[in-house]
Formats: C-alpha cells, sequence, structure tokens
C-alpha cells in the first residue's frame, strides 16, 4: 500500500515537471547538430542557418544571421550581353523541434557591411549609392520543389533589395518530428543587373532592280539595334595620357612625332560590400493556450 503511494506520487510530480518544461522552452534550444530525445515529451528544439562555407546556430532563440558575400553580388559584371540571365546564390535554414513543440520563422534583411567594418543601413531596401547593389536588383524568395530557383517572383517597387513570402514560414509544425530528424529549407537569391541598353539604333537597307520586262522594282526595310557596354560601376574619371618620341635618322635629320588618348577608370568591383540576411526562429506549440515567441516563456 505504502508502495502504491509513492508510485502515484512520482506520477504527479512527473506531469508538473512536463507542464513546467514546456513553459519555458529557452531552456531547451541546442547548439548541437543533433537533437537528443527527452526522457518526457516535453520539447527540444535547434535552429540555424548556412550558406557556402557559413554555418550558424542559435543558442537561445535569437535570429541568426547568413552573409551574401560582394563577390558574390559582383558576378552580376560578368552577365554580358542585353538579357542577362541573373546570378543564382542559395542558403538553407535547418532545425528540429521535439516533443510538443515546432518551429516557423521571419527572413529579414540587415545592413550591407564593408570589410573594414562599414556598414549601411537597408531598412528601407535601398542599398548605398556606389556600390553594384545600387544598380541591382536582388530578390529573395524561397526555393521551389527540388530546390528549384528558376522561378523568380515579380518584384514590386524600387527597392534593391525585395522579399518574398519571407514572413511566418513554417519549419515545422509542433508536434510532428517524433525522431528529431533535422529539416532543411532552401532559399534563392536572384540578382539582376538593372541597367538598360545603352543606346537603340535604326538601320535601313534598300534593293532596286530591273525585271526581265524592264519594270524597275524597288523595296527597302528598316530594323532596331541596341548596343550595350559591358556592365561596370560608374567611372571614377577620364584621364588622358599623351605620348611623344624624336630620333635622328642616318641622314641626320631630326624626327619627332607624338600621340595622345584616353581611359576610363572605374572603381575595383572587389571592394562591393556583403549583404546580411537575418533569420529569426519562433517556437510553436501543441498546446493552445502558449502563443508562439522566441522562448514560448508564460
Amino acid at each position: 500500500m505504502r508502495r502504491r503511494t509513492v508510485l502515484s506520487l512520482t506520477a504527479a510530480i512527473a506531469g508538473v515537471m512536463t507542464f513546467g518544461a514546456v513553459s519555458t522552452a529557452h531552456a531547451l534550444w541546442t547548439t548541437n547538430d543533433a537533437v537528443l530525445v527527452p526522457e518526457l515529451r516535453t520539447g527540444a528544439l535547434t535552429f540555424g542557418a548556412s550558406a557556402d562555407s557559413q554555418r550558424v546556430l542559435s543558442e537561445s532563440g535569437e535570429p541568426v544571421e547568413v552573409t551574401l558575400p560582394g563577390s558574390e553580388i559582383a558576378a552580376v559584371l560578368d552577365q554580358g550581353g542585353l538579357r542577362t540571365e541573373p546570378v543564382i546564390w542559395r542558403f538553407q535554414v535547418s532545425g528540429a523541434a521535439l516533443g510538443i513543440t515546432g518551429l516557423e520563422y521571419d527572413v529579414t534583411i540587415g545592413p550591407q557591411v564593408w570589410s573594414d567594418g562599414r556598414t549601411a543601413d537597408l531598412t528601407e531596401g535601398i542599398a548605398e549609392e556606389g556600390t553594384l547593389l545600387a544598380d541591382s536588383t536582388v530578390r529573395v524568395y524561397p526555393a521551389g520543389l527540388g530546390d528549384d530557383c528558376s522561378v523568380i517572383p515579380d518584384g514590386e517597387g524600387s527597392a534593391n533589395v525585395q522579399l518574398t513570402d519571407a514572413a511566418d514560414r513554417t519549419l515545422q509544425e509542433p508536434a510532428a518530428n517524433p525522431t528529431g530528424a533535422e529539416i532543411s529549407q532552401t532559399w534563392c537569391v536572384a540578382m539582376l543587373w538593372n541597367h538598360r541598353a545603352d543606346g537603340l539604333y535604326i538601320s535601313e537597307a534598300s534593293a532596286y532592280g530591273i525585271a526581265v520586262d524592264g519594270s524597275e522594282n524597288r523595296d527597302f526595310d528598316t530594323w532596331e539595334a541596341a548596343v550595350a557596354f559591358p556592365a561596370s560601376l560608374n567611372a571614377i574619371g577620364v584621364y588622358d595620357h599623351i605620348a611623344w618620341a624624336e630620333g635622328t635618322g642616318d641622314d641626320g635629320t631630326l624626327s619627332r612625332d607624338d600621340s595622345s588618348w584616353n581611359g576610363t577608370v572605374h572603381p575595383d568591383p572587389a571592394g562591393e560590400p556583403g549583404l546580411v540576411i537575418r533569420i529569426d526562429p519562433r517556437v510553436t506549440n501543441a498546446n493552445p493556450t502558449i502563443a508562439p515567441g522566441d522562448r514560448a516563456t508564460r
């Protein structure tokens, strides 16, 4: 009889522990790559993002950041021609939520960041003048089936950085991951050069001939040709150069000549700042009385 009483008391304590763990889910965040299954059905969380050689994990529900390198943005200069294909860059959002918890997140844009630590605010999505980003459009959007990035959404407004379907993204529904397997979602970043063709030229051709019956026949055609220079940053300036030479010939005469030319100097695209992309996780819960939040506290 005494043993039965002890067992009942133990079960009551376990029930209290379960409720308490759910109410303070912030203590269950982990920075490990794998989530351990807890003995009680309370919850355990891991969340992070990765891109190329970058990988960052959230320690206690705070946002994580990946940086689109300036070298990737500068790749728009390599897209020659009048109808250029966008440059595509990808990053992954990953995580797992055990027990009765789930995960949602928002994707937002941070600042432009230079190698010397200087930053420029991008709250309105407008890049700093003089950067390649200021002459480009960057669209951030979730990948399609098979991590496909080929369907680029239409942008709105004149912002250089535009987000599509970036709020209230569900990484995992509550209580839907009993094994703790990591779930990943791929995001696409499409970079498009905004400069139009430098000029549009009209060409015309005409033909004239005499038929076998002696009649004259004439016809003409017109078409347009677009001309574009390679993409580049705005020029620093145009510099003039002069070279001259003189020499004495075999007959003793003195010969002189000179030549001049100019060159356009552009900034080094290697100085293009990176673009910070911020991902903010939010814990959801199968218990409807607990509101979603970074830590799901009471």
